[in-house]
């Protein structure tokens, strides 16, 4: 049955377009059946989809605002004028609420005041008390489980990716409304053609803010075990036309800047350090208790439209940090013969960070034509120096890396009057990163002479990825035929010395070949089938033994994408994926690289092999926008099969890398199930997850395969409630227990740990507000007392301009954390040390 596109606009004689007006879609012959429904936009505008095989349908606008009107229109697709006449009704006196939440055909739009309280700084605070929405401890927005597209100000993408400097910045006094954009498929040329699974957001700016310069400061002093200090200043200027954020942050008092400048549109860097400084690992509570730090950053952002449907965006940031670590830890590694390998390690380390990045995006969003056209560059450079007592010795080390990156990223689609055209997307990557490792003294005296050992290495990528397509190149009934070419390039090369054991190698990847998109819709199930059909070749060039090795192959790596949606309210998807595995350079090098400082790394396993991943999913999601119901339920199954096992050989302290041909398979099955629930008594938010996984897999350990199981189960909750205007609650739990058997063992302890934060929010007369936070760790590992407790307190006091915070951190002044964790078959426990007891105040002023 053929989709009928009905769209138009509300609005009366004199062409005021009407907001918030219900449109209910009828089939001529059946005036009481709803074939679909939708709330109008701010100008008046709707749009939907109907399948229906009657001749005309019933259009019909109602809202309090207006006499109800409806039209008759013939069954095809076009766009109408419903015009209503407004009226006026005598009401009682009421007390008039706006809606916490109310959508507006696929877009759910969450009212901000709503959901505000007074010691809310960003809008981020905001977004973590709205149902059906997630913030990660990394800034990463979340809708029913599944990571945001794009994050859109006023329809601009100011920030490309980098939204935590927005949602992290901007004043929730600001906006207005949280916009969720369900299915929304952000190229035009695309819509209708192209199904989008991830949502996105859009914040709606308050009138006010529109065309106003904004100049917030903060200035901060106190003390702990040393003066402490933090200071930042946020710029903001928000026009139709352009968009602009810049800030700068500054501290010493243990807040990550670095978080701020993540990036979530999927750029992942195509080299990684192979030989890399040994620090005492994060344990498992709060960054801001651990983190001993020395930090700046400053961001620039801003966007212009340029004429009707386009955009240019510069985006920039620079970070400087230091962070000073130190722990002590022990860490056992459980043998095939049942011993045991056990290393001490007393560690103090400190690493010096600067990164950098530039962006410059040109994008045109035409109905029929999309141009996007973007050229970042990336630049990081870290020094790093740790002391380690282990294994009865005082070693030292050194590690420094400098990273380069130049990456181009185009994307074209056309798009005519019957849904034919192309669309063409080309990225390519540039990027160097030369790092080193020094270690005194020596742990591997019988295979390198000498009392110290300097490690270089050289990693290089030259990488190109295309791919072009034709848009509905035959349609046949309800099926659509998308063909596509691809040619991807990679180019990867790696040199490394330590003392006279060297490596020269490259590895060229060729990745070409056709591939068909077959999809299938009809009313509410979609199907999409895509067929890549590729030539695959691989050339590794060891220069140093003169030695090249090819490989070539065809391969066909199918996926398969089905969603049914039940109605407005259910939706289910199922999917189904095989792929292979592509063979790193990282894995292939046969000279010895020190890849830390107990550890020496080399591959004696020849050949370019490949392995094979198959992963399957099915997922439930509900949403009930008038009761503020959200839930979620997926089941998948992931299956690897590698050609080659790589694990380790433990000998006391030192540690060497092992490979070896394999036919095991690698087995993981994994459950979640979501749900979040928003009420309009006291502002309350329940939210809860439930996962749960089991794994089965192969290990390679002093030379023999083993094979072990795991089970792990997670829960977390987070509740947030304004009882009284004068007290707010906030609640953030989590449960984890996890155990491991190998396959000619007993099962290990089970680890069981529980994270809890609970915050209390009163303002007390004279406008006063307390804060107090509570956090609770366990962990029944740990030896000794097994609970951690850390206490906070906040008074903050507003006047005009200016917001006066005292707080104190650590109020019971712990000096040390224990934390233990479980991993395969190892086990690790390390007593960390955290930041002292502290006292602070803060001044914030709005400038302008």
């Amino acid at each position: 049955m053929a989709q009928t596109s009905v769209s138009g606009v509300v609005k009366t004689d004199d062409g005021v377009g009407m907001d918030f007006v219900s449109v209910i879609v009828s089939p001529a012959n059946a005036p009481k059946t709803i074939l679909a429904s939708v709330f109008t936009d701010e100008n008046g505008k709707f749009q939907m989809s109907v399948g229906s095989e009657c001749d005309s349908l019933i259009l019909k606008a109602s809202s309090v605002e207006i006499a109800p009107a409806q039209i008759t229109v013939p069954n095809r697709s076009g766009s109408y004028e419903i015009i209503v006449d407004n009226r006026t009704i005598d009401l009682k006196e009421v007390v008039v609420k706006s809606k916490k939440i109310y959508s507006q055909g696929d877009t759910i739009n969450y009212n901000v005041g709503s959901f505000l309280s007074q010691t809310d700084q960003s809008i981020a605070d905001v977004l973590k008390k709205m149902p059906g929405i997630t913030v990660s401890d990394a800034g990463q927005i979340s809708y029913q489980g599944k990571p945001i597209k794009n994050f859109y100000i006023e329809g601009l993408d100011l920030m490309k990716g980098h939204y935590g400097i927005a949602t992290n910045n901007i004043d929730p006094n600001n906006i207005a409304t949280v916009q969720v954009l369900e299915n929304h498929q952000d190229i035009k040329a695309l819509k209708g053609l192209r199904p989008e699974e991830q949502a996105s957001i859009n914040l709606r700016l308050k009138e006010g803010v529109k065309g106003v310069f904004n100049l917030i400061a903060t200035l901060g002093g106190g003390y702990g075990d040393e003066g402490l200090w933090n200071n930042s200043a946020i710029a903001t200027y928000f026009r139709r036309n352009s968009q602009f954020l810049a800030t700068y942050k500054g501290n010493n008092t243990g807040e990550d800047l670095s978080q701020e400048l993540y990036s979530f549109d999927n750029d992942y860097s195509r080299t990684s350090n192979i030989s890399s400084i040994s620090m005492p690992s994060a344990p498992g509570i709060d960054k801001r208790f651990y983190y001993f730090n020395l930090s700046h950053n400053a961001t620039f952002n801003n966007v212009y439209r340029v004429g009707k449907s386009g955009e240019f965006g510069i985006n920039a940031a620079y970070l400087n940090d230091r962070d000073t670590r130190s722990s002590s830890s022990s860490t056992t590694n459980f043998l095939p013969d049942g011993g045991q390998n056990i290393v001490d390690e007393i560690m103090q380390g400190a690493a010096r960070m600067q990164k950098a990045y530039g962006d410059l995006t040109y994008l045109n969003n035409g109905d029929e034509n999309y141009l996007k056209e973007q050229l970042k560059f990336d630049w990081s450079k870290t020094d790093a120096d740790s002391r380690i007592l282990a294994g009865g010795g005082d070693i030292v080390q050194i590690g420094k890396t400098d990273t380069y990156r130049l990456l181009n990223k185009f994307h074209m689609t056309h798009r005519n009057s019957e849904d034919r055209g192309f669309e063409i997307s080309s990225l390519v990557n540039f990027e160097k990163r030369p790092h080193s490792l020094s270690v005194s003294p020596n742990l591997f005296p019988e295979m390198i002479i000498g009392n110290m050992l300097y490690q270089h290495v050289d990693y290089r990528n030259i990488s190109t990825e295309n791919s072009a397509g034709l848009l509905s190149a035959l349609k046949v009934g309800n099926f659509t035929l998308h063909p596509s070419a691809i040619v991807n390039y990679h180019h990867n090369a790696l040199e490394s010395s330590l003392e006279a054991m060297h490596n020269d190698l490259t590895l060229d990847y060729l990745d070409a070949g056709l591939g068909a998109e077959i999809m299938f819709n009809i009313r509410k199930f979609h199907a999409s089938l895509y067929l890549p059909m590729k030539y695959r070749l691989f050339r590794l060039d060891n220069r140093i033994d003169g030695i090249i090795t090819d490989k070539n192959r065809f391969r066909v790596e199918p996926s398969l994408n089905l969603t049914y949606k039940v109605n407005s309210s259910h939706n289910i998807n199922a999917s189904a994926a095989l792929n292979y595995m592509t063979p790193s350079i990282e894995t292939l090098y046969s000279g010895y690289i020190l890849t830390s400082y107990r550890q020496l790394s080399a591959y004696d396993v020849a050949g370019l092999y490949e392995g094979m991943n198959q992963n399957y999913s099915l997922k439930y999601d509900f949403k009930n926008i008038l009761s503020m119901s959200f839930a979620g339920a997926e089941v998948a199954w992931y299956r690897q099969s590698p050609d080659v096992l790589y694990g380790s050989y433990y000998d006391g302290i030192v540690q060497h890398t092992i490979s070896r041909r394999t036919s095991e398979n690698s087995n993981m099955l994994s459950a979640k199930v979501h749900a979040s629930q928003g009420f309009d008594w006291r502002r309350l938010k329940i939210g809860a997850s439930v996962t749960y996984s089991y794994y089965d897999s192969p290990l390679l350990v002093q030379n023999d395969v083993l094979r072990y199981t795991g089970n792990s189960l997670g829960v977390n909750a987070d509740i947030s409630l304004t009882p009284f205007k004068w007290l707010a609650v906030s609640y953030q739990g989590n449960y984890s227990q996890s155990a491991t058997q190998p396959k000619r063992g007993e099962r290990f302890p089970w680890l069981r740990a529980v994270s809890n934060k609970g915050t209390l929010d009163f303002t007390i007369p004279g406008g006063v507000t307390l804060t107090t936070s509570l956090y609770h760790y366990y962990n029944n590992f740990n030896y000794g007392d097994r609970s951690f407790l850390l206490l906070n307190a906040v008074a903050k006091y507003t006047i005009k301009r200016f917001s006066f915070t005292l707080s104190c951190d650590n109020l019971l002044n712990r000096k040390t954390y224990v934390y233990s964790n479980l991993s395969a078959l190892t086990e690790s426990r390390a007593i960390y040390n955290i930041r002292p007891r502290s006292i602070f105040l803060k001044i914030r002023f709005r400038i302008f």
